[in-house]
């Protein structure tokens, strides 16, 4: 089963006006943050952001859009919870400069405050003197924004703001805690499937509380050095390979199923992803696919998969639309 492109989900920007969320643009930005700071590990972007779009539809279904601020500092706040407080630095320095100009009164450090943390006037007031006083005292007159910023929710943390966007009960407040880690799923796996894992061929992620699922990526290039294939192919002489890899996918499957079976409110609903990790430079090389016209082989050779497998999947990796 492919994944279909979700309903739209609209979102306010700052001059009034409504654009769709875009949960792409959302994820390219996390994953620059992660690379940023040396991280690899492309999952923690795609949880992010299926988090914040499992959240916002909860939201949008009970009539509530958010701004485009108010939805960054909730990925912020996320990060940080999370115990990635580098990449929250570098999501934050993604984002759209701040007006910087004249924010050196009570009144618009205020304001300033009221649009970016979402203060109501008598917070915004308090949080404005108190930041204003600690830039003095500091010898800092001309103060960035970013500074402002920091200053505030540091006096926030003294006394909480409630957090408008409430996320769905996946997303916990130990948003950290590995539910199953992958050396739990390893073990119980046979010697075959682990000689795949070994030959890069497949593998396994550990399932988190930030947004529960069982995470699997394959890799055809690797399927294609496994079975010593050369040159430009058939399909028809490709489509012989995927039966072992198929075959360890519907042994991981259950395996991680069963070892959720304590935590059956998150085993009814989680979902499992496949991705193809290098889909494109496969098809490029080995079936001499040109692009962006190739795109639609790409995904009928992913669905060509996917149809030997007993379980249904959601596709990551592909512009599956």
């Amino acid at each position: 089963m492919i994944c279909l492109s979700a309903s739209a989900i609209m979102i306010l920007m700052e001059d009034g006006s409504k654009k769709q969320f875009d949960p792409e643009e959302l994820q390219n930005k996390l994953t620059t943050s992660c690379r940023s700071v040396g991280m690899k590990d492309f999952w923690l972007a795609e949880d992010m952001t299926n988090a914040v779009e499992s959240a916002l539809h909860y939201q949008a279904e009970r009539g509530t859009i958010f701004t485009e601020n108010e939805i960054s500092l909730f990925v912020e706040k996320m990060l940080e919870q999370s115990g990635y407080k580098e990449v929250s630095v570098k999501f934050r320095m993604l984002g759209k400069p701040e007006d910087e100009e004249k924010l050196f009164s009570r009144e618009t450090v205020s304001k300033f405050l009221k649009t970016n943390l979402n203060f109501n006037d008598e917070e915004s007031l308090f949080t404005a003197k108190k930041v204003l006083m600690a830039c003095s005292s500091l010898g800092i007159k001309n103060p960035p924004a970013n500074l402002i910023l920091e200053l505030a929710r540091y006096y926030k943390s003294t006394t909480p703001v409630t957090q408008k966007i409430v996320p769905t009960r996946r997303v916990g407040a130990q948003l950290s805690t590995l539910i199953l880690q992958r050396k739990e799923i390893l073990p119980l796996l046979s010697d075959k499937t682990n000689e795949l894992m070994d030959c890069g061929i497949v593998d396994v992620s550990g399932v988190s509380t930030l947004f529960p699922s069982i995470k699997i990526d394959l890799k055809f290039e690797a399927l294609s050095r496994f079975y010593s294939l050369e040159g430009i192919l058939t399909e028809l002489a490709f489509f012989p390979c995927f039966d072992i890899a198929a075959a360890a996918i519907n042994e991981i499957i259950p395996v991680v199923k069963n070892k959720l079976i304590d935590h059956k409110e998150i085993l009814q609903e989680i979902p499992v992803f496949l991705r193809f990790s290098d889909m494109y430079p496969f098809c490029r090389k080995f079936f001499g696919v040109a692009f962006p016209e190739g795109e639609s082989f790409c995904k009928e050779l992913a669905s060509a998969f996917t149809e030997t497998l007993k379980y249904p999947v959601q596709l990551k990796g592909l512009k599956v639309i």
